[in-house]
């Protein structure tokens, strides 16, 4: 009995580490990629894979790379909110980080905390551990201010009941007041949000929001870089592009 126990708890963790895998690679993962970072033969990885796809936590396209599946978003009640983002939706985000040759990320909050559930690495080097799971505090990142200023006065306050804001870095905003009579009022007016240095210092970045079918904002794409070579009115317009063309395809699929 022991034995058997021994062995669907080794299968289980094994298929949950090919979910986590598969959730560092939003851009696809061959078998014999998978293979290697699983340490196991490729038709086991084949196999496990195979197995994750039949039951939709997996999905493969034209060119025989797996993506994480709609089913893992649908179980995880840390991401409801994020079931249909993957798949066609993921072609914007690919763009914007081909075009940038920086970090795109898709970020949905989550009480004080912006939480990264999609994301596409720099081609450079990111003085910055940020990957699929990191919470960024709202506050001080630009998806999390996209995301605060879709938020109701009401909602804010709940979050955020005293007037000094946490310190995350020294640039990042520590009054309320501020927040709610200029920053987040700006973010409204001009469709987009910037960071510069307030979640780390020396890297800047912007982000604007995608809608959902119901007209509420779901999520907040992002692009950001290091300061001596990211240029935020420059990725503006990009970065609203993006945004606008999954909000698109986000109410197309939800059709």
């Amino acid at each position: 009995m022991s034995n058997s126990s021994s062995r669907t708890s080794s299968t289980v963790a094994t298929a949950l580490r090919v979910l986590g895998i598969l959730s560092e690679h939003p851009e696809g993962i061959g078998v014999s990629e998978m293979s290697r970072q699983l340490g196991v033969g490729r038709s086991t990885a084949h196999m496990l894979l195979s197995t994750l796809l039949q039951q939709d936590f997996a999905f493969q396209d034209e060119e025989s790379m797996y993506f994480l599946g709609l089913r893992a978003f649908e179980v995880g009640a840390a991401v409801p909110d994020v079931a249909r983002f993957g798949g066609a939706l993921l072609g914007p985000m690919r763009s914007l980080a081909d075009l940038s040759g920086e970090a795109v990320s898709l970020a949905i909050p989550r009480n004080r905390d912006a939480i990264i559930v999609q994301r596409f690495e720099t081609r450079h080097v990111l003085r910055m551990d940020i990957r699929v799971g990191t919470r960024m505090p709202l506050i001080s990142c630009a998806s999390g201010k996209v995301l605060l200023a879709s938020m109701t006065e009401a909602e804010v306050d709940n979050l955020y009941p005293e007037e000094d804001l946490p310190e995350v870095t020294s640039l990042s905003v520590r009054s309320k007041t501020v927040l709610k009579s200029r920053i987040l009022p700006e973010v409204r007016r001009q469709g987009y949000a910037v960071t510069e240095g307030e979640y780390a210092e020396g890297i800047d970045g912007v982000a604007a929001g995608i809608t959902g079918s119901n007209g509420s904002l779901v999520a907040a794409l992002s692009v950001a870089g290091p300061s001596s070579r990211f240029v935020i009115d420059q990725w503006v317009e990009p970065v609203l592009t993006a945004a606008t063309a999954m909000t698109h395809l986000l109410s197309r699929n939800s059709g």
